[in-house]
């Protein structure tokens, strides 16, 4: 009884702490943003961020394969399956890229921060977007279930990502910029490095992200893992999404 009690605890203090971290993350940032500049709970706080970026962020890539069920069952869960794993994959190559530099730049103008709490503040902003992202689902899931068509599925796609990765960076910033007010350790002078830093990860997904393709799966083509032998690059399939919204084809 004894354990079968603590085995319960454990998993109520699991579930706790997962429903406590999107709270703050949602309410209440501030302490986060003092933990990770004190370097309280470091390794906790970076294993959950990790643990919700990789689901939440994998549960809306389920939604945007949807539009493959369309012409084949067996392609449209392929491609959901797939949208799964490479939303996820999207954003955590992003930051690996990207993240480096950042931090290099901002230790020579006086980051006092380490390596992993610089990290964690990056992973802070992912979580933020993750959990827009999935939130978003079910609009993605009205759409697709009144016959929304693939161009007009997948340009919203692209909004909902670029909504959501604009109010976590902004919220970044935001929590930056309070926190140095009360602190040394992060010089005002790299806020404007990581604002540089925000648009050249934004250039840096949106390129990994055609290389990932395809997310939505289009209808006229077979289900592939990575669709390689296409032309062109992200924004010119943006634009040609949105002009063949402009012209009425909803294939």
């Amino acid at each position: 009884m004894k354990t079968e009690k603590n085995e319960a605890e454990t998993v109520g203090a699991v579930n706790e702490s997962f429903g406590g971290l999107l709270d703050r993350v949602l309410r209440d940032r501030e302490p986060l943003f003092d933990e990770l500049f004190e370097g309280r709970n470091l390794g906790r706080n970076l294993r959950w961020f990790c643990l919700t970026i990789m689901v939440l962020s994998g549960f809306y890539g389920l939604t945007m394969g949807l539009a493959g069920l369309v012409s084949n069952i067996g392609n449209g869960l392929l491609q959901m399956v797939s949208s799964a794993i490479k939303v996820p994959v999207l954003y955590l190559l992003s930051v690996a890229v990207c993240y480096p530099v950042l931090f290099i730049v901002v230790v020579l103008m006086g980051s006092k921060l380490h390596f992993t709490q610089t990290l964690g503040l990056i992973l802070l902003a992912l979580t933020l977007n993750s959990i827009l992202l999935a939130s978003c689902a079910p609009i993605v899931l009205f759409f697709f279930f009144t016959g929304a068509s693939y161009h007009f599925l997948k340009v919203l796609h692209v909004a909902i990502m670029a909504f959501s990765g604009c109010w976590a960076m902004l919220a970044l910033w935001q929590g930056l910029q309070a926190v140095c007010e009360k602190s040394a350790l992060y010089p005002k002078r790299a806020i404007r490095i990581l604002q540089v830093w925000m648009l050249v990860f934004g250039f840096v997904g949106t390129q990994m992200a055609w290389s990932l393709r395809p997310f939505v799966g289009s209808p006229d083509l077979g289900f592939e893992w990575l669709r390689m032998n296409q032309d062109g690059n992200f924004y010119e399939a943006v634009w040609y999404s949105v002009r063949q919204l402009g012209s009425g084809n909803r294939e």
